[in-house]
């Protein structure tokens, strides 16, 4: 697939800065102290600026420093507005650093890896594929994906694919590069949800050791009920992203409609991509300690489990009318 750097970007309806602003330059002499810096606050998660003032740390919301530094109305002031945006996409903000990215022209901000844009290619290659043979197929299981993606007979299918959908779509069969570059920029876009895929692997990993390290400890009831507490916590931050990515994968599951309605089928992918990169940030430690941790039972499985129990407790409130449809989670599999 060829990218075509012609194609225009997808227009967003939300406020951004002027064009020429692409960093956070502030004019106040507060932002000009060195070592401050804007972030979410840990326990409220609201947007906050941390400044050093000798042997502290001053910490200011954003409205107090509008109120307190008299910036509403002003440019500065405009600026928190796009600070307070932006950490939805990045965890620490810098006076001088670049503005997001997906703030400027809804791109992201974040690397993906080749393995990432190969399986978003390869999505799009069967669904081409078994869309012209008559049976519109979606597979999740990865290893299955790459195999069917580099059967000949679906090359062949998906190559006829897009002149029958160039056709179908008032373009006439000789503009179907135009359909293989929406094809291109799809899985572009896709690969970043592939990609976010793997973050909620990890959650599951999380939950999935807390299961085993439950049958470690059964017959230590305390120890064990703690374990059980964390994964009441889990189930509903698991129930959301699993919704999350259903509701992306049936909206991107029809590859005709998708390719005829493109820029919002592109806007809807961003909006969903943004969304669960955002929730998976606060996880971004969590899930690194985890990945390093041995299911074993001993002080560091005991100090990671309270651990992940504030966190949970932190970031998500237990709902007692709960759907039990996730009753089993964490019970490790025989």
């Amino acid at each position: 697939m060829t990218t075509d750097p012609k194609t225009p970007s997808v227009e967003f309806p939300e406020p951004r800065p002027p064009a020429e602003s692409q960093q956070f330059r502030f004019v106040h002499k507060v932002f000009s102290v060195s070592g401050s810096y804007f972030a979410l606050a840990a326990d409220t998660g609201e947007a906050t600026f941390y400044v050093p003032l000798g042997d502290v740390q001053g910490v200011l919301t954003l409205p107090q420093l509008v109120s307190g530094f008299n910036l509403a109305g002003t440019p500065d002031g405009a600026l928190l507005d796009v600070v307070k945006k932006s950490l939805a996409f990045v965890k620490r903000i810098h006076p001088g650093d670049s503005i997001p990215s997906e703030i400027l022209d809804g791109t992201a901000s974040w690397s993906v890896d080749d393995r990432h844009r190969m399986i978003a290619e390869s999505r799009l290659r069967v669904q081409l594929g078994t869309w012209m043979a008559g049976n519109e197929t979606s597979i999740r299981d990865v290893a299955d994906l790459l195999k069917m993606a580099n059967d000949p007979d679906i090359r062949d299918k998906m190559q006829e694919a897009i002149t029958t959908i160039a056709e179908r779509l008032g373009l006439g069969r000789e503009r179907r590069i135009e359909v293989l570059d929406r094809v291109d920029r799809l899985a572009r876009e896709l690969s970043y949800i592939e990609a976010l895929r793997d973050r909620f692997a990890a959650v599951k990993m999380i939950v999935m050791k807390l299961g085993q390290l439950a049958a470690l400890y059964g017959p230590e009831r305390g120890f064990a009920d703690e374990i059980r507490r964390v994964l009441v916590l889990m189930r509903k931050p698991v129930a959301e992203f699993d919704g999350i990515f259903v509701q992306a994968d049936g909206q991107t599951g029809e590859i005709v409609s998708v390719l005829g309605n493109f820029d919002g089928q592109i806007a809807f992918i961003r909006e969903t991509r943004d969304t669960l990169h955002s929730k998976f940030m606060p996880w971004d430690d969590l899930i690194q300690q985890w990945q390093g941790m041995a299911v074993e039972m001993g002080v560091p499985a005991e100090t990671l489990l309270r651990a992940t129990y504030r966190f949970m407790a932190r970031h998500f409130s237990q709902d007692e009318s709960w759907s039990l449809q996730y009753g089993q989670l964490g019970k490790p599999t025989r």
